[in-house]
């Protein structure tokens, strides 16, 4: 899984090429892209006849098409041997000679002029050039599914275009092509064929339903479509600031267009795709980019605010940049990566995932310390869990700030380091909940009290307890849990194996998190069979066996899946 999945490809692979493309597309140097396999063609290699520039930038050809531009590139392997072709529209505006004014006109009338004419406008600005490419793949035996088309905002546009025209245009050779927008204000009606990718506060992005003006393009547009993204935030000081945010959210007002930038969208998603994260999202997920000016990073909390678009549902997907951010998650399940710079994350209960990522990173409890209880696994994951239940599964914090009672009324921050043997503030040192750890081996782990934490990591392991109130956590590998006592929770997150419990108990809570395809609305009722008189569980590519426990007997109340 994952955001940019995309026709069963390999999606993260086709990003990095489309974004390529598209940014390439705005700054044409008629040479090789650099750390890319991606060189120009030339138009007498294709043996094309139109306008070109002197950086081999194609032209539209028909009269009121003319400001269009587009850059034909091929792909190279190590050996120097041509796979793959890429057709990039540019957008808006661009280098001097671009005719932003004309483009300009395009938009407005892609919005208000005939019908038909952002379906149309691919064909109307570069059927020539369409063809001349589609002659050259065939004669360098390059198929339709190795060709791939790109752009952003206008270009976006022209993407989706081609998508609508292409079974019954240029010998119905693109209708297998790889189609990947950015910020398009369309979307075609071969609705998977097309992955329109943008952010919903950017008010360019789908603001034609189809290719349809409404009244809604004229404020939040935020309709589902199965062909886009619909839950992808950039944070921008205009998404942050409250008075900005007094004036109604509108293509129409300039200040929105912060979130449109094809350098914006560059950044933003490139760190999407490189987190850990990653494999967790799909193509609706929430997912918050950090994108604050440097001056507000330092004092704006980067968090789903809920503006210029449909309420979010599920987990949130929070990601900050290689400086120092400050991110928040909410009462539900959030995944947080702070990458770079010294980070501060809160969050407001549920199940979480936080990762600190480099720097000296805190994690603001916002409560008194007495409210939570903190397991250290001895492998660089501290595990907080709050007065409800809920659990937070950090790595790479340093230290802990918790908010006790102070003189009067009031109240004072403490701050705590994290250390190997507890949470220290000067001479006072709070231990951690008694655990014990194995190691990459297999290993045989008995709980000794009450409320130990059992941490399996990697290797077969067998967990096993009579106390009541344990945490098991197998970790990598194949593991056996044997509980006697109950209220005992079993904790999986990542690739956790295939692994057996014996003793389960309807009191026991299975708590499942950060588990790739089963993240939170997962209905464990559609992936638990019984075998024999075992039940097992399928979760993602893993699955749990609970041994000796029919299926009937499992409730709703037993699961958490974040």
């Amino acid at each position: 899984m994952g955001l940019f999945d995309y026709k069963n490809a390999d999606g993260k692979g086709l990003y990095s090429d489309a974004i390529a493309l598209t940014l390439y597309a705005y700054t044409p140097t008629g040479k090789p892209l650099p750390a890319t396999a991606w060189a120009p063609v030339t138009a007498t290699a294709l043996g094309y006849q139109g306008k070109v520039g002197v950086q081999g930038t194609f032209f539209g050809e028909q009269d009121g098409f003319t400001s269009a531009e587009a850059e034909v590139l091929g792909k190279y392997d190590a050996a120097g041997k041509l796979i793959g072709l890429g057709i990039a529209f540019r957008g808006t505006g661009g280098l001097g000679y671009s005719d932003t004014f004309g483009d300009l006109k395009n938009n407005l009338l892609a919005a208000v002029g005939p019908s038909d004419y952002a379906s149309n406008y691919a064909k109307n600005a570069f059927d020539n050039l369409l063809n001349a490419v589609a002659d050259f793949a065939i004669a360098n035996g390059i198929a339709a599914r190795d060709v791939l088309i790109s752009g952003h905002s206008l270009g976006g546009l022209g993407v989706n275009s081609v998508a609508e025209l292409s079974a019954d245009n240029w010998g119905g050779f693109y209708k297998d092509a790889s189609f990947i927008a950015f910020a398009s204000p369309t979307q075609s009606n071969s609705s998977t064929q097309v992955l329109n990718i943008g952010f919903e506060n950017d008010p360019v992005f789908r603001v034609l339903d189809g290719t349809t003006f409404s009244t809604a393009s004229m404020g939040k547009h935020d309709k589902p479509h199965e062909s886009t993204t619909d839950n992808l935030v950039n944070f921008t000081d205009n998404y942050a600031s409250t008075a900005q945010n007094l004036v109604p959210f509108s293509i129409a007002n300039p200040l929105n267009w912060s979130a449109h930038s094809s350098l914006g969208y560059a950044d933003g998603l490139n760190r999407v795709i490189d987190s850990a994260f990653y494999n967790l999202t799909e193509r609706d997920s929430t997912i918050i980019v950090a994108n604050l000016e440097e001056a507000s990073r330092s004092k704006t909390w980067v968090e789903d605010l809920g503006r210029s678009g449909e309420p979010h549902s599920s987990s949130t997907f929070i990601i900050g940049t290689q400086s120092s951010d400050w991110l928040k998650g909410g009462a539900g399940n959030d995944f947080l990566e702070g990458l770079g710079g010294d980070d501060r994350f809160r969050d407001d209960g549920g199940y979480n995932v936080i990762f600190g990522g480099q720097g000296h990173n805190t994690f603001e409890l916002q409560k008194p310390l007495q409210n939570f209880s903190f397991a250290n696994d001895g492998d660089g994951t501290l595990y907080v869990r709050d007065a409800y239940g809920g659990v937070s599964l950090t790595r790479d914090i340093g230290a802990l700030v918790s908010k006790e009672a102070g003189s009067w009324w009031g109240s004072k921050e403490i701050t705590w380091g994290v250390t190997a043997k507890g949470l220290s503030n000067g001479s006072e040192l709070t231990h951690y909940n008694h655990s014990l750890s194995g190691d990459g081996y297999g290993n045989a782990l008995h709980a000794m009290a009450d409320g130990d934490w059992l941490f399996g990591l990697g290797g077969d392991d067998q967990l096993i307890s009579d106390k009541s109130q344990v945490t098991f956590v197998g970790g990598a590998g194949n593991d056996v849990m044997t509980a006697v006592g109950g209220g005992n929770t079993f904790l999986f997150s990542g690739a956790f194996g295939f692994d057996a419990i014996n003793g389960y108990q309807g009191s026991d809570k299975l708590l499942f998190m950060g588990v790739a395809g089963a993240g939170q609305g997962y209905d464990y009722k559609q992936h638990a069979a019984q075998s024999g008189a075992d039940t097992v569980l399928k979760v993602g590519d893993f699955a749990v066996t609970l041994v000796g426990v029919g299926v009937t007997d499992l409730t709703d109340s037993s699961f958490v899946f974040a």
